[in-house]
């Protein structure tokens, strides 16, 4: 285990500990109720597959197989994915005739009316 992984451990057990002490008091003041940890601030989501998937066509500007998609988008924005699932969600775009349409089997590009 090197330095940093060394750090990062006791960090993460003394936050813990830190937790779970707090947690007692608030029991011992008769505190049941906790305060629910921080949520995302609103407007920052993070982006759906579709999302990132039409960033994609928009930057290639051609259409696209989804096996080509499900590698870019790992490699462009970190996310793995299904193909199954992203082909799925594509199709269901495309059917109801908003973002993307269908060129071929498997195959996506945006819709020119966009």
């Amino acid at each position: 285990m090197d330095k940093a992984e060394f750090r990062q451990l006791i960090l993460e057990t003394l936050e813990t500990s830190l937790e779970m002490q707090l947690k007692s008091v608030r029991q011992l003041l008769g505190r049941d109720e906790f305060p629910r940890k921080a949520t995302r601030r609103k407007g920052i989501r993070r982006k759906s597959l579709v999302d990132l998937s039409m960033k994609i066509l928009t930057d290639e500007k051609r259409p696209v197989h989804v096996d080509e998609l499900v590698e870019l988008l790992l490699h462009r924005h970190g996310r793995a994915t299904d193909r199954d699932s992203l082909s799925s969600a594509l199709a269901k775009k495309a059917k109801q005739g908003i973002l993307v349409k269908r060129v071929s089997a498997a195959t996506f590009a945006l819709r020119e009316d966009k």
